[in-house]
């Protein structure tokens, strides 16, 4: 994973615990993969100084000053000489709505030239839109030597400042503008240097403002606690033992028909019900209907299997029925007899041959521990995963026909899966999110089978979740993929020389790049063929990100999307997204 510990020994190809010692090919694999020590130390020199010394060390002393708004500390990082360039905020795009206004610019809206005096004013003026500020960024994001290994010399790169809280009309507001710029030279002396900012142009911006936060936590005032979840915070994990990533889910559903949202949560620790009252109030009614508390499984489904419109549940390798609305009732091995996986990413409901049953699909079952299909493994090379599709015959009993039907993955990892009409043929056609090679995409062929189709790109990128929405209302599904997202990481494969792809196959630069690109927005051509817009569109640097989400938020018949981000976070306070 690109970026993800730049300390790590970029010279070794495999970093990520698979033992390869075992395998006969380990000495080829060794030859062709690693990439030479010299060029190897280089890029961990690289991000040592422009991710560390000045991304860590350097950058924070700035964002103090504007946070106290001690401009003389933050005109001392500007050369006297220095050349700066801001936006012209009159002339932004504007998008007002009844409970918030936008304004954007972009590399093509004007700007104004500036001295250092003039830039420090203009960036003063954007502070003073604060009355309060409760967050703020000034953090590197590219940055390289302009001349190969010449430290001491100028660097060219970009950073993101943000700002984040109360504006002067008491309402809230945010600001983010990214910048290129230009930096006289990094060594271990600047984060106490001054001086060092030569030139910087603003070529991207976004501002909002409303009069409330457009998002509320009211879980306190809901009746549903956290207490009895795992928390990776504060559990007593022993030594050596792996951290979960992947703790639960929030399954919602209406299992009494009453019109109102209930929730099954399931947790590592135990299994909780919610019943909703219509009235925002739920309570935790687990024994109630039916389900024990010591059941700890992650991974789960919800799906009326049997046609009576009660949704029937499917918790680790359980299947209980809903006995119309009043209990679930754990069918018995004779009951249901589908030997469903105790390890994959997760499971999607289908009716995928039109038959008027829902079948379901076990994602990323796990099937050879170490495995990684890594990076687009071909036939010879070990599965990862694979997807398990299962046929519903009625009376809750399921055939697999993974293998007839051709649904059984490329095998690269994958999190979750999406069925959606990708190329409008009435017939259901799956996506999945796969982490460690490109992502499954295959159409249904209408008698049963279902075909490989390819997606835009030569990767696909670390995925980890996945949605679909109609961004532009034209009838056909866009699918948006979270993908791992490292400032880090984009700056190693910006910083690695153009010769090096010599020694490897054609594609891998445009391999790296894909890695380190972020979230992936994919529109609809309206035949089933996608064109990547994730950064056209500014959707893609969100951090590394899992369980993307379509909704319309506001009511005005277009969806939003969304994308929950971090990973492992080892205290509250170090968050990783």
């Amino acid at each position: 994973m690109v970026g993800c510990d730049a300390e790590k020994d970029l010279s070794n190809p495999i970093e990520d615990g698979t033992n390869t010692a075992d395998s006969p090919d380990s000495t080829e694999s060794n030859q062709t993969l690693a990439i030479p020590e010299e060029d190897a130390r280089y890029l961990q020199d690289v991000e040592h100084f422009g991710g560390f010394v000045l991304g860590d060390r350097a950058f924070p002393k700035i964002n103090e000053a504007i946070k106290n708004q001690d401009w003389g500390a933050f005109e001392s990082f500007f050369a006297p000489e220095f050349e700066g360039e801001i936006f012209i905020w009159d002339e932004a795009v504007t998008s007002k709505f009844d409970f918030a206004s936008f304004e954007t610019w972009t590399k093509d809206s004007p700007r104004t030239t500036l001295d250092r005096a003039g830039f420090i004013e203009a960036i003063k003026q954007l502070r003073e839109r604060f009355t309060k500020l409760d967050r703020s960024g000034f953090k590197v994001m590219q940055m390289t030597p302009e001349a190969h290994g010449q430290f001491d010399k100028p660097w060219r790169g970009s950073f993101k400042l943000s700002m984040a809280g109360r504006n002067q009309d008491g309402g809230v507001a945010f600001l983010s503008l990214k910048f290129s710029c230009r930096i006289a030279s990094i060594s271990e002396d600047t984060p106490d240097a001054t001086g060092y900012i030569l030139s910087c142009a603003p070529y991207e911006g976004k501002h909002g403002t409303a009069e409330r936060f457009l998002m509320e936590d009211i879980t306190q005032d809901t009746g549903i606690t956290n207490l009895g979840l795992r928390d990776n915070w504060k559990h007593d994990y022993a030594e050596g033992q792996t951290r979960p990533f992947v703790t639960g889910g929030i399954f919602a559903n209406d299992f009494n028909q009453d019109g109102n949202t209930d929730f099954l949560l399931t947790d590592l620790d135990g299994l909780f019900f919610y019943v909703g009252d219509g009235n925002g109030q739920f309570t935790e009614q687990s024994i109630q209907v039916g389900l024990q508390r010591f059941v700890k499984e992650p991974v789960a489904l919800v799906a009326d299997f049997n046609n009576d419109t009660f949704e029937d549940l499917i918790i680790g390798q359980n299947l209980y029925v809903n006995e119309n609305g009043k209990k679930f009732r754990k069918l018995t091995e004779e009951e249901f007899t589908v030997p469903l996986a105790k390890r994959l990413g997760s499971m999607t409901v289908v009716d995928f041959d039109k038959d008027g049953l829902l079948d379901f699909m076990e994602v990323g079952v796990i099937v050879k521990e170490g495995a990684h299909g890594w990076i687009n493994g071909d036939e010879n090379k070990e599965r990862a995963t694979e997807n398990r599709l299962w046929k519903n015959l009625g009376n809750f009993k399921f055939k697999n026909v993974t293998q007839p039907t051709n649904t059984i993955g490329l095998g690269t990892g994958a999190f979750s899966a999406v069925w959606f009409d990708a190329n409008g043929d009435q017939w259901p056609d799956y996506m999945t999110a796969c982490e460690f090679g490109q992502n499954d995409y295959f159409l249904n062929n209408g008698d049963g089978t279902f075909r490989l189709a390819e997606l835009p790109g030569s990767h696909g990128g670390f995925s980890m979740g996945i949605t679909v929405a109609d961004i532009d209302n034209d009838g056909f599904g866009d699918p948006y993929l979270a993908n791992m997202y490292s400032k880090a990481g984009e700056r190693i494969v910006g910083n690695i020389r153009s010769g090096l792809y010599e020694n490897y196959d054609q594609d891998i630069a445009t391999q790296l790049e894909e890695f380190v690109s972020g979230n992936e927005l994919y529109h609809n051509n309206g035949d089933g063929t996608f064109e990547r817009i994730g950064r056209k569109v500014g959707v893609n640097d969100v951090g590394w990100a899992y369980g993307t989400g379509a909704v319309d938020l506001n009511g005005d018949g277009f969806q939003e999307i969304y994308a929950p981000v971090g990973f492992q976070s080892v205290t509250e306070d170090k968050p990783d997204g």
